[in-house]
């Protein structure tokens, strides 16, 4: 993923979505990747109780988007992840907490060590009240130690926050969990820091499967763009949706500077070339998504 940072953006876009659900499920608020991403295509009102799992797994995408520098800037970082997680009460981070994390990521022998080792400080000084937080302080450690970014700055809207992300994160901590069977969270008992162990293996091997569909769709796209004469706008369309996975009309008018009847024209050529899937039903405001995220909202 270093080595092409499209592939690295398409996998971790898709990755940040199905860790936020699971780490969302993992405090008992049952959500999909499209109660998440389509919510604000919607036509009406929804379900209070999905549209408050959806609004905690969003939270904990942000995070996941850009984890932000945890080896410079601890204070603000616990602060964030903390305000963004499913606990509860003011950040209960000291300065001698930002000093032991410090030291962690300092003297981390792998970026997993490193991530266990923060999240058994942030339990330590949570005393376990906000597993979510535990979950969002491994992944920023395992970003920090692979290579630093930056907070994203602003509210995006949840379909956003699959947009190029910032992180430099490879673990699924809430995923390895959930899939294939639904394990307990607990980075102090050694038997479930094996399940943890284990089962990130699990998503590393699926991470690794998904690679591959993504390429095809990544050397497809990039096959389509040089094959575009002239003035052509498809290339720029293409552009546009490696950045912002999922597209409307009115976020292409705005990008490319083009006539809504110009921007649906070019979202009709990219359909007709299999770039981009509709997502919305006729009852919502009209959006799509590049094939890799159509998929894991079940239209692809």
């Amino acid at each position: 993923m270093r080595a092409d940072a499209d592939l690295a953006a398409l996998w971790r876009g898709q990755a940040g979505v199905r860790e936020a659900c699971a780490s969302a499920w993992l405090e008992d608020l049952p959500v999909t990747p499209t109660d998440v991403l389509c919510r604000n295509f919607r036509d009406g009102l929804g379900d209070p109780d999905r549209d408050r799992s959806a609004l905690a797994a969003a939270s904990l995408l942000r995070v996941l988007h850009s984890p932000g520098p945890l080896e410079a800037e601890p204070d603000g970082v616990l602060s964030r992840l903390w305000a963004l997680s499913v606990g509860e009460g003011g950040a209960p981070f000291g300065a001698e907490d930002h000093t032991a994390i410090r030291d962690a990521l300092r003297s981390a022998q792998s970026p997993i060590l490193g991530a266990l080792a923060v999240a058994r400080l942030v339990n330590r000084a949570s005393e376990g009240r906000a597993p979510s937080a535990e979950r969002l302080a491994f992944v920023a450690a395992d970003h920090a130690l692979r290579g630093s970014g930056r907070f994203m700055l602003g509210e995006g809207a949840p379909h956003d926050l699959i947009a190029a992300p910032r992180g430099a994160w490879v673990v699924q901590p809430a995923l390895a969990l959930t899939e294939n069977g639904f394990r307990l969270w607990s980075v102090t008992r050694p038997e479930r820091v094996a399940d943890l162990l284990s089962g990130l293996s699990r998503t590393f091997q699926s991470g690794l499967g998904a690679l591959p569909m993504l390429r095809r769709w990544l050397d497809h796209a990039r096959a389509v763009k040089a094959a575009a004469h002239g003035a052509a706008r498809l290339p720029d369309l293409i552009d546009l949706a490696l950045l912002r996975p999922i597209l409307n009309g009115a976020s292409v008018t705005r990008h490319l500077k083009v006539t809504p009847r110009g921007a649906q024209k070019l979202i009709d050529q990219a359909v007709t070339h299999q770039l981009l899937v509709k997502i919305t039903p006729r009852a919502t405001y009209r959006a799509w998504a590049i094939e890799p995220v159509a998929q894991i909202l079940g239209r692809g």
